[in-house]
């Protein structure tokens, strides 16, 4: 089964080869039922630069953790970083519950929405 394209991909600038791993983030916990836990990790780098990681405990056991860092690449604002994390995690929704993708189609609209103040 071939995975779709993250719809967020644009938001993403290149990394930035060699960076170290940022150890202070922010965390959005996209999903957590104690079986299966998502989360989102973004760090703000300074400069407009919002470096993003995860922490995924998949239904099988496993885990799937990545410290923010800037060589997988950088966001401009914190919350561009969340969407193109959660079009990343739609991108290969098939390792994920039903759950989580509803979750995470209804975190994309509440992040899409633009804010008025």
């Amino acid at each position: 089964m071939q995975e779709s394209v993250n719809l967020f991909e644009f938001l993403r600038c290149p990394g930035i080869p060699d960076s170290d791993v940022i150890d202070k983030f922010d965390t959005v916990v996209v999903y957590n039922d104690r079986k299966e836990i998502v989360k989102i990790l973004v760090a703000d780098t300074g400069n407009g630069r919002f470096a993003f990681g995860y922490d995924i405990f998949f239904l099988n056991g496993r885990q799937a953790k990545r410290l923010p860092s800037l060589e997988n690449g950088y966001c401009t604002t914190a919350n561009n970083a969340v969407l193109y994390f959660l079009g990343y995690i739609k991108k290969y929704a098939s390792r994920f519950s039903d759950n989580v993708i509803r979750e995470v189609n209804r975190l994309i609209g509440q992040y899409s929405q633009p804010t008025l103040f």
